[in-house]
C-alpha cells in the first residue's frame, strides 16, 4: 500500500472514531462530565490503575512463557518494554500501525534468520489473549442465570462467543496434526508464492503441539489478565457512574473490550463506547460508554511509559536461549 494511501485510510478511521465519540456526546450517551468522578474518587482510580499495571505485567509474562520452548529468551523486563511500547501505539497515537506491528518490529531487532519465528509466536500470543477474552463471559455467566435469561441478545453474543472459541480450538488442532502437516495439499499450498513464510508460520504453530501445557499456561495467564481488566474496567464504572458498578457488568464488559478490538477505528475509538453503552443498556444499566472512556484514560496513561521507551530506539529483547524439553 502506498504511504499517501495509508495516511488517507488512517485520518478516515480517526474521523470515523471521532465521529463516533462526537455523535454520543452530542445524543447524550456520554456524560463528559461524569469522567471528573476519575478525580473525585481518586483512591478507586488508583486502585483501577493498579489492577490495570498488573494487567500488563500478566501480558508480558505470557508472551515470555510462548518464547521458551521455541528456544527463544525474552526477559520480563524487556516484555514489559515491548507490551508498554505496543500500548503507547495502540491508545495514544491514531495512526494506521498497531500496537502489535510495532511489538513484531521491535521484537525482530537481531534475529535475521528467525524473523517469521518470533512475528508467528507474537501472533499466537495474541491469539491466546482473545481465546480467553471470548472465554471469560462464557465463564462468569452461570453466576448470573437472571441476566442472561431476560436478554436475548446476550445469550446471543454468549453463543457467537463459544461458537469463536470452538472455532479457534479447531484451528489448532488442525496446525496440530501431523497428518495435516505431510498432506500434499499443505505441500501444494507451500509452493505457491510466499509458500516459504506460511510454511515457517505453520511450522511454528505446529512445534507446540508437544508443548500443549505452555498453551494452557497461556490461556490461564490470560484469564488472569482479563479479570484484572474487568477488575479495572469496573472501578472506573464505578468512579465515573453516579450510582457505581455493579457485578452485572462483570458479564458485559469482556464482550464489550472484543467490540474495542474490532479495526474499524485506532484503538476501537468511538466503537467501543457504541458498544459498551448498548450492552449496558441490554442490561438496564448506564454509564457504558463512560466507563470504556475511564479505562482509556487510564491506559493513555499507562501508555505513555512506552513513550519512554519508544525514544530510547530498537534494541534486542529477544535471544536465542535453551528450548523447554518436550
Amino acid at each position: 500500500m502506498k504511504p499517501g494511501t495509508r495516511i488517507f485510510f488512517a485520518l478516515l478511521r480517526t474521523a470515523i472514531g471521532v465521529g463516533l465519540l462526537v455523535y454520543l456526546g452530542v445524543s447524550g450517551a456520554i456524560h463528559w462530565g461524569a469522567l471528573l468522578g476519575l478525580a473525585a474518587a481518586w483512591q478507586v482510580t488508583l486502585a483501577a490503575l493498579a489492577l490495570l499495571l498488573l494487567d500488563m505485567c500478566a501480558i508480558a509474562w505470557r508472551l515470555c512463557v510462548l518464547f521458551r520452548p521455541r528456544g527463544l529468551h525474552l526477559s520480563l523486563a524487556s516484555s514489559v518494554r515491548l507490551t508498554l511500547i505496543g500500548i503507547f501505539f495502540n491508545a495514544c497515537l491514531p495512526g494506521a500501525t498497531g500496537g502489535d506491528v510495532m511489538k513484531i518490529y521491535y521484537a525482530l531487532e537481531g534475529n535475521r534468520g528467525r524473523r517469521t519465528e518470533v512475528t508467528t509466536v507474537i501472533l499466537l500470543d495474541r491469539a491466546a489473549g482473545m481465546f480467553a477474552l471470548v472465554l471469560w463471559p462464557l465463564a462468569v455467566a452461570p453466576l448470573f442465570p437472571e441476566l442472561v435469561s431476560a436478554t436475548p441478545i446476550l445469550r446471543g453474543l454468549l453463543w457467537a462467543a463459544a461458537g469463536i472459541a470452538a472455532m479457534m480450538l479447531a484451528g489448532l488442532a488442525v496446525c496440530s496434526s501431523s497428518r495435516v502437516r505431510n498432506s500434499r495439499a499443505l505441500a501444494w499450498a507451500f509452493r505457491l508464492p510466499l509458500g516459504n513464510y506460511a510454511r515457517a508460520m505453520f511450522d511454528t504453530v505446529h512445534g507446540y503441539r508437544s508443548h500443549l501445557g505452555t498453551l494452557a499456561a497461556a490461556v490461564g495467564i490470560s484469564m488472569l489478565a482479563h479479570t484484572m481488566a474487568v477488575g479495572g474496567t469496573l472501578l472506573a464504572a464505578d468512579a465515573t457512574n453516579p450510582v457505581g458498578a455493579t457485578w452485572r457488568m462483570a458479564v458485559l464488559i469482556p464482550l464489550g473490550h472484543l467490540a474495542n478490538t474490532l479495526p474499524i477505528t485506532p484503538g476501537g475509538l468511538g466503537v467501543g463506547e457504541a458498544a459498551f453503552n448498548k450492552l449496558f443498556a441490554l442490561a438496564g444499566l448506564e454509564g457504558g460508554a463512560e466507563a470504556l472512556l475511564g479505562w482509556r484514560l487510564l491506559t493513555i496513561l499507562m501508555g505513555l511509559a512506552g513513550l519512554v521507551f519508544y525514544l530510547q530506539g530498537r534494541k534486542r529483547f529477544v535471544r536465542a536461549g535453551e528450548a523447554v524439553p518436550t
